[in-house]
């Protein structure tokens, strides 16, 4: 066993060593995957694989994204969601977090030119763009190019998701053989088949509709007979009127003769008076030139003087309204000087008057200083009772400070117990409140706990000892951090419906209380019989996974009753699971080395260590740990007690200081009042000995005042030389800028000049527009009259045309003619018609009328005769006429359509036999290779012309003494299911004309001896140079399975802490794999 170990590994080593250089030199189909990659798609954040020419094995633990590869192949191939049978938006297989994904296939191209290259991104408002080969495309013409290569992502033959495998068993006959045929027989063979189903359809169709028109042509014949008695007595009558219409048609058109003639009269006449009105526009047409032309000159004279009255116009405002803007600035800038020299002469009047005024002070300071008498007092009394007042404001100062200090250190106390109560308070009512936030946040999780926990607090009188209620409301955790750890290792139904009891015969009152009379689902155990201690003692002391970063197990996070830890040490094995630092991280290696350490926390996330049953080396899975749910709170019973306590000694503590907080406070009122009464006394007596000194520091300071103002002392005559030297300067410049302005108007007197002469030019273009207007005048006249006549001549000329035309219309309508509604007179072709037609008629209309009320009186007499029975009579052969012609176009139909069928169906069945027989050979093969019989053969329905109908029938036998039964859901387990699909797909494989296969996980539900074969035929077969590529994906595999150079193994390593693939070291890695099995064989 060890042997064959050891030969398989080496076998293992040759093959990884020989993956790259085997991908170049194994050459690809033509539509073959030679390269994948993936950015934020489902599990991946960024991959790229290159996939070998025949089989390719994806191995990779659940969950960690072999599924997303088939995934990324169907969606980056044009294929449709729903063929993989998992989200039906493209928005659903992009990463969590990122906005778009992406995939790219590169499909190997065995002719001239570079592989293609198909970049699909995909992105969140379940939009896609396409590329191909670089260049912007559409996904129209990526499924076409599919189409050229045989890729046919939705057929179960060739690609089979891991959510399609129960649907490819369950897969009918028909659908069997329809995938069949697209995957081995081609796009043609399907097609032929396909346009057979329709052959049959429409044949059916068709026979159907041809019953339907026989059984009406006999329906349409027997309705004509007996109608035909009708029509016949019907006739006479129809010819009456026949005669009636013809001579009315004949009065129409000798009524359009008559008026055609007057019309014809009435148009001489206007075109006469139309000629005489033409003649005076001919002689008006010099006259109107004329005038025209003087008119022209007017304008443009008129213009001309215009456009210089407008310049000279505006030259005058322009200069104007500059002799005002530079008039404004000089007089603003002379205002601007005198309001300065003003101001200043202003401000030295205010210097003189403050000075006269400080003056005055001083002299009065002097006298009141010399006023004062020294000897009014004696200066060593006002000392000495100074001195006594301030011995005895300091005695009463330091009283008042002890008295202060006392009080002080009263109120700090009563401030900082008041500030204690309240925050026994709030945690009291923090408590409380937390132990109904998880109450209610039970009673929405499990209904059922709630009811019961309510129950037991109402009937905790019938137990014999201590009932703990669920551990949503028992335990607590102080360390916010250690929640979601806590939370995470612990089951959920023990921390919502767990039930912990110190007597057995209470656990079964409780069970049978609940589970029987309220028909709850809640839970009980008994205590466990080892004691906490004894729990700490069996797991490793903390202390020896310091190295670690780690500092204590889960069971230390957590104050609950010593029965509930004691259950979960004995089920959850809390006290054997460490939490580690973020350091940790950094050591992952190391910890997983360590046998002693199974499972462990550390930022957020669980890591489970397990060591392989074959190699003994140590692998490691994490899961990320949620956020905390249920226990986001802390409570704790003994706590509350505590803190009810306190708060009680706290209140008692602050009533007694209130009490001296009040006498401390009268007596500093008392203090202060004598504090005051000695501050009064003392400003009396200083006062008195300081009046001399103020009264000389303000003497002082009225001086320096007095001298600041005499520094500023301004020079009045020197202000006004300085002002009047700056308006004659700005007078200066103004004249300079009015001669300017002078220059300008001699211009503007040239202007108006030249203007005189443009109004006289003007006036005399006037003149002789008038004069050519008072000759065009007598024209006007004679023009009016003719006008007038005109208009008579067209009015009568208009009724004329109106009834001819109404005439022609009428024997026009009477004939089914069509004239245009702007015709007058009928065409020559119609009007010959007409008199050919009437010629041996009456040529008056007397005698036509005549005629017809003689053909009316014997219709008269006839009575009245049914329209509707010759009407149906004629609508009935109408109908028989177009029943026996689609009748023919019917049978003509069917027999075109049963020749093409049975002309098709020969070809068709030729093809589908050979195919289904080449299949067959290779499944038995298949079969009797795995020691069990299978057989492949082609479903006929009963109508050979039914072709909808046919089939593939797989039958199967896996024990013996059983006879071959058609593979069926309730025949077979799903691992015989599962060996008949992979067998029928590896028959087709030599078959096949698609580039690629893809199964996902079908090897799932089979024993490992048929597993364990199964692999071996799809190892066999795909190495062939004649297969085309395929993917097999799995979690796991048998060990010592036979491998062929030919395959190429992936393996799929998912995690935060991979590198990324394009940074793998393929020969590196194979190096370091040689080097580590060689040191184990020696």
């Amino acid at each position: 066993m060890t042997l064959d170990r050891t030969e398989n590994q080496s076998n293992l080593n040759d093959t990884l060593s020989t993956t790259i250089s085997q991908s170049t030199i194994q050459k690809h189909a033509h539509g073959a995957i030679v390269r994948i990659r993936l950015e934020n798609f489902m599990t991946y954040r960024e991959v790229e694989l290159y996939p070998g020419s025949r089989l390719n094995v994806i191995i990779g633990p659940n969950g960690s994204g072999k599924s997303s590869i088939v995934c990324a192949i169907c969606l980056g191939l044009a294929g449709h969601p729903r063929v993989i049978g998992r989200a039906g938006n493209i928005a659903d297989y992009i990463k969590t977090g990122n906005e778009k994904g992406m995939i790219e296939i590169e499909l190997f191209n065995s002719e001239k030119g570079s592989n293609w290259i198909v970049n699909r991104t995909l992105h969140t408002h379940n939009a896609s763009k396409w590329t191909l080969n670089g260049k912007p495309s559409t996904e129209a013409a990526i499924k076409e190019l599919m189409k050229k290569l045989h890729i046919q992502v939705d057929n179960l033959c060739q690609f089979l998701p891991q959510e399609k495998v129960a649907e490819f068993t369950n897969m009918s006959k028909c659908d069997l053989l329809e995938n069949t045929e697209k995957c081995v027989g081609g796009e043609e063979l399907y097609l032929l088949h396909k346009s057979l189903k329709t052959l049959g359809q429409e044949t059916r169709s068709l026979e159907v509709d041809l019953n339907e028109a026989l059984n009406q042509a006999v329906s349409c014949k027997q309705i004509l007979k007996h109608l035909e008695p009708d029509v016949q007595a019907i006739q006479g009558r129809k010819d009456l009127e026949a005669k009636v219409v013809e001579y009315t048609q004949c009065k129409h058109f000798r009524d359009y003769e008559e008026k055609a003639i007057e019309h014809d009269k009435i148009a001489k006449t206007f075109e006469l008076v139309r000629n005489k009105v033409t003649e005076i526009n001919t002689r008006l047409k010099p006259l109107n030139d004329e005038i025209r032309k003087y008119k022209t000159e007017f304008d443009k004279a008129q213009t001309t003087y215009k456009s210089k009255y407008k310049e000279s116009a505006d030259l005058k405002n322009k200069l104007t309204k500059e002799i005002n803007i530079i008039s404004e600035q000089s007089d603003d800038l002379i205002d601007k000087i005198r309001d300065e020299l003003r101001h200043k002469k202003d401000e030295e009047n205010r210097r003189i008057e403050s000075c006269k005024d400080i003056q005055q002070q001083i002299s009065a300071l002097e006298e009141e200083l010399n006023a004062i008498d020294i000897n009014s007092q004696d200066q060593d009394d006002i000392q000495a009772e100074w001195n006594k007042i301030e011995d005895e404001r300091k005695k009463l100062t330091e009283q008042q400070t002890q008295i202060s200090l006392k009080l002080q250190q009263v109120n700090d106390e009563l401030r900082r117990i008041q500030q204690d109560i309240q925050i026994k308070q709030r945690e009291l009512s923090h408590i409380n409140n937390v132990q109904e936030i998880r109450l209610t946040k039970l009673q929405h999780q499990n209904p059922d706990a709630w009811k019961a926990v309510k129950w037991l607090r109402q009937n905790r009188m019938l137990f014999k000892k201590t009932v703990y209620e669920p551990m949503i409301l028992s335990l607590n955790v102080d360390d916010a951090n250690m929640m979601k750890y806590v939370e995470f290792s612990i089951p959920k139904r023990d921390l919502l419906a767990m039930f912990i009891f110190e007597d057995t015969d209470d656990m079964e009152l409780f069970i049978k209380e609940c589970h029987e009379k309220q028909k709850l689902v809640v839970h009980g155990s008994a205590i466990p019989r080892m004691s906490l201690d004894e729990f700490r003692r069996e797991a490793v002391p903390i202390n020896d996974f310091s190295n670690h970063g780690m500092s204590h197990y889960v069971l230390d996070a957590i104050q609950g009753p010593d029965p509930i830890l004691r259950y979960l040490c004995q089920t959850a094995k809390i006290h054997t699971i460490p939490i580690a630092k973020d350091t940790a991280l950094k050591k992952i290696e190391d910890i997983t080395e360590d046998k002693r350490i199974r499972r462990f926390f550390v930022k957020n996330f669980c890591y489970s260590v397990s060591v392989s049953y074959y190699t003994g080396q140590p692998s490691t899975t994490n899961v990320h740990v949620p956020r905390e749910k249920y226990l986001t709170d802390s409570i704790s019973h003994d706590r509350i007690q505590q803190i009810e306590r306190e708060h009680a000694q706290l209140k008692g503590r602050y009533e007694e200081l209130q009490k001296g907080q009040q006498t401390f406070e009268k007596e500093l009122t008392s203090f202060a009042r004598q504090l005051d009464d000695i501050k009064a006394r003392k400003i009396a007596i200083s006062d008195k000995r300081n009046m001399r000194a103020k009264l000389e520091r303000k003497v002082e300071e009225k001086k320096h005042t007095l001298n600041i103002y005499t520094k500023k002392q301004i020079d009045i005559k020197k202000e006004e030389t300085l002002a009047h030297e700056k308006e004659m300067k700005i007078h200066e410049d103004k004249m300079h800028k009015l001669n300017q302005l002078v220059k300008q108007f001699e211009n503007f007197n040239q202007s108006c000049s030249s203007l005189i002469i443009d109004s006289g030019r003007v006036a005399l273009a006037r003149q002789q527009h008038q004069k050519a207007d008072a000759s065009l005048e007598t024209y006007k006249e004679e023009l009016l009259q003719l006008k007038e006549q005109t208009l008579n001549s067209k009015k009568r000329l208009e009724t004329s045309e109106s009834l001819t035309r109404l005439a022609a219309q009428k024997i026009a309508k009477s004939f089914n003619k069509t004239i245009t509604p702007d015709d007058i007179l009928l065409s020559d072709k119609l009007l010959k018609e007409f008199q050919k037609k009437f010629d041996k008629f009456p040529e008056s209309l007397a005698e036509l009328e005549s005629e017809i009320m003689n053909f009316n009186a014997q219709l008269s007499c006839q009575g009245t005769v049914k329209d509707d029975v010759i009407r149906q009579y004629q609508q009935e052969k109408i109908n028989l006429t177009q029943i026996e012609n689609r009748i023919h176009d019917l049978e003509n139909k069917i027999k075109q359509g049963q020749m093409t069928a049975d002309t098709n169906k020969t070809n068709w069945l030729n093809q589908v036999n050979k195919m289904i027989t080449e299949i067959n050979e290779k499944f038995v093969d298949l079969f009797n290779t795995m020691g069990c019989k299978g057989e492949i053969c082609l479903d006929i329905p009963e109508s050979n012309k039914d072709f909808e109908k046919y089939g593939v029938n797989i039958k199967v036998q896996f024990r013996d003494g059983e006879k071959l039964h058609e593979m069926s859901e309730f025949l077979q387990s799903g691992g015989e299911k599962s060996v008949s699909v992979m067998l029928y797909m590896i028959a087709l494989q030599n078959m096949t004309i698609c580039p690629f296969r893809c199964v996902d996980e079908i090897n799932q539900g089979m024993d490992p001896t048929n597993e364990r074969r199964v692999f071996e035929l799809l190892v066999k077969h795909s190495s062939d140079k004649a297969n085309s590529q395929y993917f097999l994906l799995s979690p796991k595999l048998l060990p010592n399975l036979k491998y062929s150079r030919k395959i190429k193994l992936l393996f799929v390593c998912n995690g935060d802490v991979n590198i990324k693939s394009q940074e793998w070291n393929i020969s590196k890695y194979i190096e370091r794999r040689r080097t580590l099995m060689n040191t184990q064989a020696y």
